[in-house]
């Protein structure tokens, strides 16, 4: 809801304004672009809270599988965020929000410029503003397919530097950890390709363009449907 509607509303501004003359003109692949990045900044303001929550409670499972005692044990989800909260402040909650938005924002980004062409496009050669679902269908799998080729390597990154909070939880709970300490993104990049060079930056790269072709697909279709089903209710 706040990826969506974010973009909705971020695009809308800067479309408004530069074409009422309040703001500086703006090309339209960059209002998609900086819509959707703006749109994932607001989105993440809920998700990282939530999946620092999730690392941090399968972590857990993994140091009681071992035997191993922790020190805060967390009884659930909103145990977890309670005692994080209490114990860390808001930047434990906080943890890793701009490496995920390092990740998540330049997709978002460019899945928007890809997918608002690709419809431009479409409504050009069909000679109308509204699509049939298998151009829908087809404009969203194709821009999150390109999107998340393109920006596997920050994933990739992402990835590394979850393990790393992981790990470094496990050492807090008084289990051992062979961490790489990773500076940030830029840092882990450089160390992924200096391992395996760009075939290590894209590895896992065809399966994380299934995932998220799937995941857009599904997201955007339903999204562009049931907008224009309520469009026509409201219209009537």
């Amino acid at each position: 809801m706040a990826y969506l509607c974010g973009y909705e509303y971020f695009k809308n501004r800067f479309t408004e304004s530069s074409k009422d003359g309040t703001g500086p003109r703006i090309p339209e692949f960059a209002i998609h672009f900086a819509a959707g990045m703006l749109a994932e900044t607001l989105a993440c303001i809920i998700y990282v809270p939530v999946d620092v929550i999730k690392e941090r409670l399968q972590v857990q499972r993994n140091i009681e599988a071992t035997g191993e005692k922790q020190k805060h044990l967390y009884s659930g989800s909103y145990d977890a965020l309670r005692k994080i909260l209490k114990n860390e402040g808001l930047s434990g909650i906080y943890k890793g929000y701009y490496a995920t938005l390092a990740s998540f924002g330049p997709f978002s980004a460019l899945y928007f410029v890809f997918y608002e062409r690709m419809k431009d496009q479409s409504r050009g050669f069909l000679q109308q503003d509204t699509l049939p679902l298998h151009y829908t269908i087809l404009c969203s799998a194709t821009a999150g397919a390109g999107a998340s080729w393109l920006t596997s390597p920050l994933d990739m990154a992402k990835l590394r530097l979850q393990i790393q909070r992981g790990k470094n939880a496990n050492a807090t709970a008084g289990l051992s950890s062979s961490a790489v300490n990773y500076r940030g993104m830029s840092d882990c990049l450089s160390h992924i390709y200096r391992e395996g060079g760009l075939k290590g930056l894209f590895r896992g790269a065809g399966a994380r363009v299934i995932h998220w072709t799937s995941a857009m697909t599904i997201t955007m279709t339903c999204y562009e449907e049931f907008r224009s089903f309520y469009s026509n209710i409201l219209n009537k």
